[in-house]
């Protein structure tokens, strides 16, 4: 028996043993798990040979996309638009193999869409990510698929024409056409395409543009990268280590605009600024962007925002308005000499240059003098535009490029008479989303009707906030990809198609506008949408190129593809790579935070606690105690803020003059300084009194105004007015 217990005894021991082994084991797989899961190689999206798909929601690799929300795991469908349907219009359900369209005027969610029509949409969806999730039918088919609706379609047109259909004006002023029923305007304008929950709804005026994938990759002849150099000059020997980084990432071109940066002469020298390019400096940047293979093509403005030089007395008289200084007057003999001069000095420095833009955007006051209410606005631009064209082509043989914006209200006759197709070649500028809620397709077969070639503008930073610090490059990504769309679905109306995209990068919204994204910071921004428009599309294939431009390290961080939902400024990825002006750009992550941080702490000891509110420190009256407990956490943030502002400055430094660097720190930085250090001091202030009065504390005078003042008479000196008259 005492055997017995002597073995159930071990055996009992050897049991608790065993399962603490396998306790410990079962803990080693589990880390070594999450440690795989961490650190495992990128997933099949983000190998080079993956599919070149141009769609929105292909930018995220497979085992990334499992830490998104359901939605974005399922795949993301593209439910194709035919003879003009319209999506805003609550579009239509399949009865009987027919569209019937429903509830006209209704608009709908992507999701309530998709319910909706779900069964519609299962026969002619095409996967826009068949690289992830579930097995996907094979791309030939859908390709095959659009094709045949395409013939479909055309047919329908064909038929229609041959039997004296409806024709859509190219004017914009008839609506979409649905099943052969012609939609109101108003209803047509509607349905534009809009942004949101991360996907587009589409084109309704005919054939899908966004995530249209039975098309080649369309790639622009020319890439154009803007430098909009006004009143914030970087530093030449900067822009100089751009420009070999810049055709490395598939740039052709650069459009520089000067503005008060140009080293004017003469009687244009007032104009400039303190800080200008020297002479000798433009003709070396503009050398060197030849000797790199970029075409340089200048940008003068010749009738709105003219700012730059409207905003001295000495051109004052030259205003259309005299209170405002943005436009020209055109009926002024002396305003052509302004523009002549402009473009002979801008023209002696960009020798033998094949196109010169002439600005002619936002020209808001027109025909308001006393001289140009005597002719109709469209005549009067339409004049100067014709005088300053007619110009640069006679002296230099140059092209004029112009905004498109004055035009796309004007009528096709009206620039024909002009013979404006033949002077000038416009460009179309549009910097959100969706492109055609600004331009619909009725404008595209308007100019191609007027102009052979045609020129468009996008943008990698300025676009979305006067005072950001950095761009969006989510926002900046989709509305690039979404012009490669529109110019390969509308370039067929142009005899001579495309010239190129210019990628904007605008600087300050205009000349008495603060300083939005500095150059450097956009960099990441710039790298991922040049790349983009230099293949004709974006997703993981181009990783290895994407981190090698910006010279990120080779480490697991660098090795998965972006999540441009989670980190949309690229901060969380690109703070650790070291490309040029990442200092900077690491500046204003930095700046971010700090703000947030300062906002959130002077908002609770100000707004929540109640011991050094506004009323407290402007009364001097509060409990010494709680004030000292509310400043325990300040000298940290003022430490902190001090670092961003010598940090930011050493960073900014490497780019940019003291002026420029003076300015942003000023518009920036100073602000949290000085607020915190405001707060500091009348806090402080209140710590001093050793006395308080009684209340009620004096009203605040400026409330007089508003009917809020003092009693003249007290209650105390009532009761004792009334008891003296008793006695």
């Amino acid at each position: 028996m005492e055997v017995l217990k002597a073995w159930f005894g071990r055996a009992g021991m050897g049991v608790r043993r065993s399962r603490r082994q396998v306790v410990w084991a079962g803990c080693v797989l589990v880390t070594v798990g999450v440690l795989y899961l961490q650190y495992a190689p990128a997933g099949p999206l983000d190998q080079p040979s993956a599919p070149r798909h141009r769609a929105l929601n292909t930018l995220y690799p497979g085992h990334d996309r499992d830490s998104q929300p359901l939605e974005r795991t399922q795949d993301q469908h593209v439910k194709f638009v035919r003879g003009g349907e319209s999506q805003a219009a609550a579009a239509a359900q399949v009865v009987g193999g027919q569209l019937a369209p429903q509830a006209v005027g209704q608009q709908q969610d992507h999701h309530d869409l998709w319910s909706q029509n779900e069964n519609a949409i299962k026969e002619d969806a095409v996967p826009s990510d068949p690289g992830g999730g579930q097995q996907q039918q094979p791309h030939h088919a859908a390709v095959e698929m659009l094709q045949r609706h395409a013939s479909q379609h055309k047919a329908q047109e064909d038929q229609v024409a041959g039997s004296g259909g409806v024709a859509v004006a190219s004017g914009g002023s008839v609506g979409g056409v649905m099943g052969g029923v012609m939609l109101p305007p108003q209803q047509d304008l509607a349905a534009a395409s809009a942004w949101g929950a991360g996907q587009y709804r589409y084109n309704p005026y005919g054939e899908p543009v966004y995530s249209h994938t039975d098309r080649p990759n369309y790639i622009p002849p020319h890439r154009v990268v803007h430098f909009d150099l006004k009143g914030a000059p970087p530093k030449m020997a900067a822009l100089m280590q751009l420009i070999p980084w810049l055709v490395r990432q598939g740039a052709t071109a650069v459009l520089l605009e000067y503005e008060d940066m140009f080293p004017w002469r003469g009687r244009l020298s007032q104009i400039a600024t303190k800080n200008h390019y020297t002479r000798k400096q433009v003709a070396s940047l503009v050398s060197a962007c030849r000797n790199h293979g970029l075409e340089v093509i200048p940008l003068v403005q010749t009738f709105g925002h003219l700012e730059f030089a409207l905003k001295h007395e000495r051109f004052s008289h030259l205003r259309e308005v005299p209170e405002l200084p943005l436009a020209l007057c055109p009926s002024l003999n002396e305003s052509l000499w302004l523009v002549k001069q402009l473009i002979d000095q801008t023209m002696a420095l960009h020798p033998g240059v094949r196109y010169l833009h002439i600005g002619c955007d936002e020209v808001f006051q027109l025909g308001e003098c006393e001289r140009c209410r005597l002719v109709v606005r469209e005549t009067l631009f339409l004049q100067h535009v014709e005088a300053v064209a007619r110009y640069v082509r006679q002296k230099y043989a140059a092209v004029p490029i112009i905004w498109d914006d004055m035009l796309r209200h004007l009528s096709e006759t009206a620039m024909q008479e002009v013979h404006l197709g033949q002077l000038v070649e416009p460009m179309v500028w549009v910097y959100a989303e969706d492109v055609y809620r600004f331009v619909q397709p009725s404008v595209w077969t308007k100019f191609g009707q007027v102009f052979q070639n045609v020129w468009a503008a996008s943008a990698f930073k300025g676009a979305f906030g006067e005072q950001l610090t950095v761009p969006n490059v989510r926002r900046h990504l989709d509305n690039n990809l979404n012009w490669l769309d529109v110019m390969a679905s509308e370039n067929s109306k142009f005899t001579g198609g495309f010239r190129g995209l210019v990628l904007t990068g605008w600087q300050r919204y205009d000349h008495f506008a603060v300083l939005c994204e500095l150059l450097p910071a956009a960099l990441p921004s710039l790298a991922v949408t040049l790349l983009a428009t230099s293949h004709g599309y974006f997703n993981a294939s181009l990783q290895g190129q994407l981190y090698q431009a910006l010279n990120c390290m080779q480490t697991p961080k660098y090795q998965t593809w972006l999540n441009l939902d989670a980190d949309p400024y690229l901060w969380d990825k690109f703070s650790w790579c070291f490309f040029p002006g990442a200092q900077v750009f690491k500046a204003t992550a930095r700046l971010d935070a700090t703000r947030r941080d300062v906002d959130t702490y002077v908002d609770r000891v100000t707004r929540s606690r109640g011991w050094i509110t506004d009323y407290s420190r402007r009364h001097n009256f509060s409990s010494p105690m709680r004030v000292d407990e509310d400043l325990e956490e300040l000298p940290a943030r003022l430490h902190a803020v001090t670092l961003l502002l010598k940090t930011a400055r050493e960073a900014l430094a490497e780019w940019f003059d003291d002026w420029t660097v003076g300015e942003w720190l000023e518009l920036h930085v100073w602000p949290l300084l000085h607020r915190l250090q405001t707060l500091q001091k009348e806090a402080e202030s209140t710590k001093l009194v050793r006395h308080w009065p009684a209340r009620p504390l004096p009203i605040l005078p400026e409330l007089a105004a508003f009917g809020v003042s003092e009693p003249t008479q007290t209650a105390d000196t009532q009761d004792n007015d009334n008891g003296n008259s008793r006695t």
